[in-house]
């Protein structure tokens, strides 16, 4: 039986999906190095941090 994604949690992976394109478009024009790109990957790491927390809550 597959089980569906709740919606909310759904929203939070495009996001973090558009997050990761937007990283490697700054990642390959600036460098990995530069304060954009880290900034990016703090904010997926945050993004990915609450889908977690929300599929806790739903199991």
């Amino acid at each position: 039986m597959k089980a569906t994604i709740p919606a909310a949690r759904l929203e939070k992976i495009e996001q973090l999906e558009a997050l990761r394109n937007k990283m490697i478009q700054a990642a390959n024009a600036l460098g990995l190095q530069h304060p954009m790109v880290l900034n990016y990957s703090r904010k997926i790491d945050e993004t990915h941090n609450k889908i977690m927390e929300m599929q806790q809550k739903d199991n």
